[in-house]
């Protein structure tokens, strides 16, 4: 993938997709699967936002039982079910565990029932080919087995727990940058760092947009039959007309802890938290957090507060990161979080309903709207507001149809579902390892490999040919134990890194759990320099600006 400008302003694309998140990107790789000329930008890099802040979990919908919604349980089993055959090297099944307590909805019993129901209406959850992909029946565990793997909860009223296997995302950035790159290689055009300013409009008609590049500073107009607004958190920054619709705005956020807290499982946990009553009194009341192993850290999610700033003003500060994590503890209280164990928060936008009435909670928005601005008048315009990561594949299938509608053309049939990704052709992931491992060059160790067939699949041996052209390619960068030269230098050349944190968070994982040293930025820059032709003060200034990402978690 080239960043080529000249190509999104020399021809009229059949769809034009604002907005480089998950959403975007699956919307961009559905649309050029089913034949249309798809151009897709992103005013910062791809999946740099909301998309960034994940618990990395494809939930199969259990939690939906509570309401009895089988539709939308349905849904998720069928996406996490798609995202483990389209993406096997990223995607692989995670066992959980939710403790039990009493005898009532929480209990060991209604549980069971509940497991049991999850797996009548998964009953095609094992339709894949691959046995490393297999999702087994759920099943209730016995109070001893409960503590065992979940250690550190209060544990005088837990009974039991249910247990239940969801899926988790290796790497989320590379799965969202794994969406666009297929859209690319497929045709599409896909360029970061380019703002939409404003739509081109012709009467009622939307026919595009007036950019800029942030790179250079250059205007451009970007011509399209349709255009599809998935900006996510800045989606209401590009409304036109009576300003409709506006989506209220919260902040999620998820915390890094660098330790692993739990061995082969996540955990429901339940804490507590104070709120004030209409009549002044202080109340308390609960609701459950997630603890997910990811790599040699736990991430810990989500807590959710209102936004209503503009989206380019949102931050993560020291006291909401220390609320956050005083919650933690009061759920997990035998192996508290502390203070320095915090290495980095994801945190991003949902769109919410509102807030509780009593509570004070954020009320999130339950499902995913597509606005097509017919009570405005305008066409050529969708707007698409988006609430799962799970689902977002789905949500781009009934995106495209409306496109095709809009286009006055039935279009062909999405087959989004059984198309792998790019570095997906795998068959069966694990004897894919094995071989990887046993084929590697002498240089390398096992871990790079393990780290290189996990992170792009079969695109590894791209990865490994810049060391047919030059060995120092396959050198470690400095300061890393798995990650190796060849990797920074493919992602300037042939995935659009511009910046550092580009590399650092997005094209590699040598950042998303915590600053990654002061050995590895220097390294990284030094050779995207060399491709890019940055100076020294430009060094320089990539180096400080990744630094100052981390510094909340780095000052005490």
């Amino acid at each position: 993938m080239k960043r080529q400008i000249k190509q999104l302003t020399d021809r009229t694309f059949d769809l034009l997709v604002i907005g480089g998140g998950i959403y975007g990107a699956t919307i961009a790789w559905e649309a050029v699967l089913r034949g249309l000329s798809v151009a897709l930008i992103d005013q910062s890099d791809f999946g740099s936002k909301t998309s960034a802040n994940s618990l990395k979990i494809v939930h199969g919908g259990l939690r939906y039982l509570q309401q009895l919604d089988v539709k939308r349980m349905r849904e998720s089993i069928r996406e996490r079910r798609t995202y483990l055959k389209i993406a096997p090297h990223l995607v692989h099944p995670l066992p959980c565990v939710m403790p039990t307590y009493g005898h009532m909805i929480k209990g060991p019993e209604v549980m069971r029932a509940g497991l049991m129901m999850n797996d009548i209406i998964s009953a095609d959850r094992n339709r894949l080919e691959d046995p490393e992909k297999m999702i087994p029946a759920g099943r209730i565990l016995s109070r001893a087995e409960c503590l065992a793997m979940v250690p550190g909860i209060e544990s005088k009223r837990v009974n039991g727990a249910a247990f239940w296997t969801d899926a988790q995302i290796f790497n989320t950035e590379r799965f969202n940058l794994s969406f666009i790159l297929s859209a690319v290689n497929q045709g599409a055009e896909a360029a970061n760092y380019i703002q939409a300013v404003d739509y081109l409009k012709r009467g009622n008609r939307v026919e595009g947009v007036t950019a800029r590049d942030l790179i250079s500073g250059e205007k451009l107009d970007i011509p399209a039959k349709m255009v599809v607004n998935a900006a996510g958190g800045w989606v209401n920054t590009l409304q036109p007309g009576q300003q409709e619709p506006h989506i209220q705005l919260s902040t999620a956020m998820n915390l890094v802890v660098n330790r692993k807290m739990l061995d082969g499982c996540a955990a429901g946990i339940s804490t507590t938290f104070q709120y004030k009553t209409s009549a002044g009194n202080t109340e308390q009341s609960s609701r459950v957090l997630f603890m997910t192993p990811w790599r040699d850290v736990t991430v810990i999610g989500t807590y959710h507060k209102p936004y209503q700033n503009s989206p380019d003003a949102m931050k993560i500060n020291r006291q909401e990161i220390d609320d956050f994590r005083n919650e933690i503890n009061r759920g997990y209280p035998g192996d508290p979080v502390q203070r320095n164990e915090i290495s980095y928060a994801y945190k991003g936008f949902l769109p919410m309903d509102g807030l509780h009435k009593k509570t004070g909670e954020v009320v999130l928005t339950k499902h995913y709207h597509i606005y097509d601005y017919k009570k405005d008048h305008i066409e050529g315009l969708i707007t698409v507001s988006g609430v799962k990561y799970t689902t977002a594949r789905d949500v781009a299938v009934k995106v495209v149809d409306r496109v095709f509608g809009k286009l006055g053309t039935n279009g062909s049939k999405s087959v989004s579902h059984q198309r792998r990704l790019m570095g997906g052709q795998i068959d069966n992931f694990s004897t894919f390892l094995k071989e990887t491992v046993a084929a590697k060059p002498p240089s390398l160790s096992d871990k790079t490999m393990h780290h290189l067939a996990y992170t792009y699949g079969s695109m590894t041996r791209d990865i490994l040919a810049y060391g047919m052209r030059d060995d120092e390619m396959l050198k470690l960068v400095d300061g890393s134990e798995e990650v190796i030269r060849a990797e920074i230098v493919h992602a300037v050349r042939e995935e659009a890194a511009q910046t550092l944190s580009d590399v650092i968070l997005r094209r590699t994982d040598m950042g998303s759990a915590g600053y990654p040293g002061d050995d590895i930025l220097p390294a990284c820059a030094r050779l995207m320099g060399q491709e890019l032709g940055w100076n020294k003060d430009k060094i320089n200034h990539e180096i400080s600006a990744v630094k100052q990402m981390y510094r909340v978690f780095m000052d005490e």
